[in-house]
């Protein structure tokens, strides 16, 4: 690992906020004009201390100083529209959303949704008006929220470092993005008064790499987390390699993204070490107009790509990894590559799963009842499957 500060060390004492995918034709201008309404009050039950945030696009500006405080400390929190009758929060750090359930034994038990990066309108972009907790609880974080909320879970998502913040939001970069999951279960926890309890940390796409990331990073950064398991649908993983399988692929515009988004974790980088002229412009008519140079195959890019691929940080938290064989934007291989990574270094414990016919969006559909079969299975302690390792 690079000596230099890890992307996102800062970033659980910024603003936070709550909520899984954007739903790209639900994203709005942000403007906000001098007659906003005051700060809306806090749900009955909110834990003396946490502060109500001031509306609108305001709430996403973190106060100068920042307060004291630990990584995923609440700055301040305010009530957004969520399924059903739950009551979500955004909070200051990296936030939560917090639909209201309690368990059957009177607790409360965590899951750590991190947001998809799919395509179809699913796309956790750059752009901060497409912050996931703009779009109100939006996308598949309801969906898991309308199925566990009802049986005791707390739902916490966040919108990762830089997305409606302030700066970059750098995408695909696994080191901050697993540090924002972890910090959206600490301040969960802070707005349920529950500093104790168990959490599972459940991505797809893009929030499948960041899941992978935070059960690596759970055991160090993400102590007293409680984090007991972590599900990640076709996950981005396998960094170099995704690159160059995309050059081609009708969804080449994320090797784009992946480029803004390590420049803005990794500002030394010289992107036109990578990108043609027009690349840089963001123009031109196919990918050789954008791409030079392979970033697996140039330094640091490839260092950098390498520290931000899953699979190389030993952890104690289970993993489930489940992909459609007919996965059009992360093809399945990159799941079995994951495995054999994860063989190699040594200290994991992974069930990895297939579903005949499913895509990138379709797996998530058929993978739901073995997800919540894993999930259950892990809060109540049952020793974790594990797939053979290919020989």
């Amino acid at each position: 690992m690079s000596s230099r500060r890890p992307p996102g060390a800062w970033a659980g004492r910024g603003l936070a906020a709550l909520v899984a995918a954007c739903l790209v034709p639900a994203c709005t201008s942000g403007v906000h004009t001098a007659g906003a309404p005051a700060a809306a009050p806090l749900a009955p039950g909110t834990p003396a201390g946490v502060r109500a945030g001031p509306p609108g696009d305001a709430f996403y500006q973190p106060p100068s100083p920042l307060p004291p405080g630990k990584p995923g400390t609440v700055i301040w929190a305010t009530p957004i529209g969520g399924p059903g009758d739950s009551v979500g929060f955004k909070g200051g750090g990296h936030g939560v959303e917090r639909p209201v359930g309690p368990g059957d034994d009177g607790g409360r038990q965590g899951v750590g949704r991190a947001a998809a990066g799919t395509v179809l309108g699913r796309v956790a972009g750059l752009d901060g008006r497409c912050a996931p907790s703009k779009s109100n609880g939006a996308g598949e974080a309801a969906e898991v929220a309308a199925r566990l909320v009802p049986r005791g879970f707390v739902v916490t998502a966040t919108d990762y470092e830089g997305l409606g913040t302030p700066g970059v939001h750098p995408w695909v970069v696994g080191q901050s993005e697993g540090r924002a999951v972890l910090d959206s279960i600490r301040a969960a926890r802070q707005l349920t008064a529950d500093p104790a309890g168990q959490a599972v940390v459940w991505g797809h796409s893009q929030g499948g790499g960041a899941a992978l990331f935070a059960a690596e990073l759970a055991p160090t950064y993400g102590a007293g987390a409680g984090v007991v398991g972590a599900v990640a649908g076709a996950p981005a993983v396998e960094l170099k390699l995704l690159a160059v399988g995309l050059r081609t692929s009708p969804f080449f515009g994320y090797v784009i993204m992946a480029a803004a988004g390590f420049h803005a974790a990794y500002p030394e980088l010289d992107l036109s070490q990578v990108l043609t002229a027009k690349g840089l412009r963001l123009r031109g008519a196919n990918p050789d107009d954008y791409l030079k140079a392979d970033p697996g195959t140039v330094e640091p890019f490839a260092t950098f790509l390498e520290e931000n691929t899953p699979g190389n940080i030993a952890t104690t938290v289970p993993i489930f990894v489940y992909h459609g064989d007919q996965d059009e934007q992360i093809p399945v291989v990159a799941s079995l590559l994951l495995l054999q990574r994860v063989c190699r270094v040594g200290g994991f414990t992974v069930l990895r799963r297939t579903y005949a016919g499913a895509s990138h969006v379709g797996v998530i559909a058929a993978a739901t009842a073995d997800i919540d079969r894993w999930i259950s299975d892990r809060l109540a302690g049952t020793p974790p499957p594990t797939t053979a390792c290919p020989r």
